[in-house]
């Protein structure tokens, strides 16, 4: 049986998130409302890379402050840039590259 992180900050996803935070280190950090993403807002996401013929990758997701924050990970810089901007997302750069 999986045992529940019960601590004030939770930081979920899985070791396939946390690779994927490590191979694509250009991350954007969406905050969203609520228990999951708007419908709507999800087909976006996934129009955005279909329209690039490029994998969803996703990071780990965040919980900070009362509020939950989604993770991509890309491998370029300017697909990350355009992706922040489009949705508003904050941007990273992990130190692994």
């Amino acid at each position: 049986m999986r045992r529940r992180h019960t601590s004030g900050h939770k930081r979920g996803g899985s070791s396939r998130a946390l690779a994927n935070e490590t191979k694509y280190p250009f991350i954007v950090e969406l905050a969203v409302i609520g228990e999951k993403l708007e419908v709507a807002l999800g087909r976006q996401i996934i129009d955005f890379h279909n329209r690039r013929h490029i994998r969803t990758r996703h990071g780990r997701t965040i919980l900070r402050n009362g509020e939950k924050h989604y993770r991509w990970c890309f491998s370029d810089i300017a697909t990350a840039r355009a992706f922040a901007e489009q949705f508003a997302g904050a941007f990273y750069k992990t130190t692994g590259t």
